[in-house]
């Protein structure tokens, strides 16, 4: 992977992560070497399990679209329970304490992809799956036309009660 890839996976805490299978989940945080360079992700699938994915296995990083594309070979491992040591000898309390989170070693098999209703679900949460909006961006002519007949449709109903209530006030009678 070249460095400028390996730069780019700094920052992508919150991205989709995307495969040849389709959305597999979301970057949850970003994993470092001790020299500081990150060296994974650590991924939560869309089915609710959580992986590790090595910077070896990323193939693009699109941060426009808040988005990584893993290798066509790409692997996602199996992260086991996360761990908490305190650091403190003595017993007392620690001031420091040590978290620590491995693979099982199992490979990930890729989740199936989010039917409709599931991806409905996830759009509950839609920084988890929609790029970001881009910003200035116009909005499609459907809805532009969907809302001026909305609009139109609105004034009708409008005039048309108008005509109705004043027909009622005047005479009594509303026709």
């Amino acid at each position: 992977m070249a460095s400028v890839a390996r730069k780019a996976v700094l920052g992508c805490d919150g991205f989709r992560i995307e495969s040849s299978h389709g959305l597999l989940g979301w970057a949850e945080e970003t994993w470092l070497e001790p020299s500081g360079a990150p060296s994974a992700l650590a991924v939560r699938t869309v089915d609710g399990r959580r992986g590790l994915l090595l910077t070896d296995e990323i193939e693009a990083v699109v941060p426009e679209s808040e988005l990584v594309y893993v290798a066509s070979a790409g692997r996602l491992l199996e992260l086991d329970v996360p761990r908490v040591q305190p650091t403190g000898a003595d017993g007392s309390f620690p001031s420091h304490i040590a978290a620590s989170w491995q693979t099982t070693g199992e490979l990930l098999e890729p989740p199936s992809p989010p039917g409709l209703l599931q991806r409905a679900m996830l759009e509950l949460r839609p920084w988890r799956l929609a790029p970001p909006a881009a910003s200035g961006a116009e909005r499609p002519i459907w809805q532009t036309v969907g809302i001026l007949y909305a609009a139109i449709a609105f004034l009708v109903i409008l005039l048309i009660g108008i005509s109705f209530l004043a027909a009622h006030l005047a005479t009594g009678r509303a026709y």
